[in-house]
C-alpha cells in the first residue's frame, strides 16, 4: 500500500523554485546534467540531443539513449536502499528496482512527466528539471561529496 502524502512530507517539503530558495544555505544541491557546463541559448538551440524530441527529429538517438543511459545507471545505483516517489502521483514507496520506477525515470529523462524522488539510502532528493539536467537536494553536504563520486563514475557532470 502507497504511504499517505503526510507520511512523505519530510522528505518532500515544498519548494519555490525562485533564486532565493536555490541561494539559501539551508540547501544543499548540485545540478547535475550530461552537458559538462551551463549552455548559453546559442548552444542549446544548435544541439541536436537536448531532449527526447529534438533527437527524434534531428535522427540522433543513439547520441540522446547515450546520456539517457548514463542517467539510468546512476538512478540504479542510487535505488538499492529503496526509492520514495512522490511525483507523478500517487505517491510511492519502491523497495528495489522494478519496471514502475525505472519508466518514472525514462519519463522525467524524457521530459513527458517530471519526478520528484527520494532515494533511501543516499538520503537524496531529486527533482527532474528540463534540458537533460536534474536537481539533487541532500540533507545533509557530507552526502554530496560521494554523489559527486557516483554522478562521476556514471559519467555526468555536476555543473557550477
Amino acid at each position: 500500500m502507497a504511504p499517505s502524502n503526510n507520511s512523505l512530507d519530510g522528505y518532500f517539503p515544498e519548494l519555490d523554485f525562485g533564486i532565493d530558495t536555490l541561494s539559501s544555505p539551508d540547501l544543499h544541491h548540485i545540478n547535475v546534467s550530461v552537458f559538462d557546463h551551463w549552455l548559453s541559448q546559442e548552444e542549446a538551440a544548435d544541439i541536436p540531443i537536448m531532449s527526447y524530441s529534438i533527437a527524434h527529429d534531428e535522427a540522433m538517438m543513439a547520441s540522446y539513449l547515450h546520456g539517457e543511459e548514463k542517467f539510468l545507471r546512476l538512478y540504479r545505483s542510487l535505488s538499492k536502499q529503496g526509492v520514495l516517489c512522490n511525483s507523478p502521483t500517487p505517491a510511492r514507496n519502491f523497495d528495489e528496482i522494478d519496471d514502475e520506477i525505472e519508466q518514472i525515470f525514462v519519463d522525467s529523462l524524457r521530459e513527458k512527466r517530471a519526478m520528484d524522488v527520494f532515494f533511501k539510502s543516499h538520503e537524496l532528493r531529486v527533482i527532474g528539471r528540463y534540458d537533460r539536467t536534474d536537481l539533487f537536494i541532500a540533507r545533509d553536504p557530507a552526502f554530496l561529496v560521494k554523489i559527486r563520486e557516483e554522478v562521476a563514475k556514471a559519467g555526468l557532470f555536476v555543473l557550477a
